[in-house]
């Protein structure tokens, strides 16, 4: 049910004339007056104050340009929610990307011709250039499947907010 927030009205049919259509017969208006009430079991409607919010039932006069402010509040929630999940895939495809150039940069050095020279000399740097071969291209597979795991979860998360905004 939408929300309305109440603004100069004191009293539940003050509230209920605004929400409904101009020239709308008195009867009608208590109606809704009434509906609210049934609506709102826990607010004293008789004392309205401004800032106050109601709970407005679907009403059969009502105005075409009520607006909801739940809805526009959890559209807005949403469509922030929406732009930093977008912001978080960015940022975890450039880390990725950062980190493979890393990798690549540092594959340059161990392959660079003064390096290779000395591991031929030495049996124990060229194991030990090995083995951090093994651990730059283990590392960038581990970083590729922790990024695409982030990601799907991601996309499930965008899944989830678009079930969610269809509750309202």
């Amino acid at each position: 049910m939408p929300i309305v927030v109440v603004e100069q009205e004191n009293t539940v049919a003050a509230l209920a004339a605004r929400l409904v259509k101009t020239g709308t017969s008195k009867a009608v208006k208590e109606r809704a007056a009434q509906a609210i009430r049934a609506a709102n079991p826990g607010l004293d409607l008789d004392h309205l104050r401004p800032g106050m919010v109601v709970v407005v039932p679907p009403l059969v006069e009502a105005r075409d340009e009520a607006p909801d402010v739940v809805e526009g509040a959890l559209a807005a929630f949403f469509e922030q929610i929406s732009r930093e999940l977008d912001a978080l895939i960015q940022t975890a495809r450039s880390a990725l990307e950062a980190d493979k150039a890393e990798r690549q940069a540092t594959a340059e050095v161990l392959a660079a011709e003064k390096v290779q020279a000395a591991a031929q000399n030495d049996p124990m740097l060229r194991n030990n250039l090995e083995q951090v071969r093994q651990t730059l291209a283990d590392d960038g597979q581990i970083a590729v499947e922790i990024t695409e795991s982030l990601i799907t979860g991601t996309e499930q998360w965008f899944t989830d907010l678009d079930d969610l905004s269809t509750l309202w």
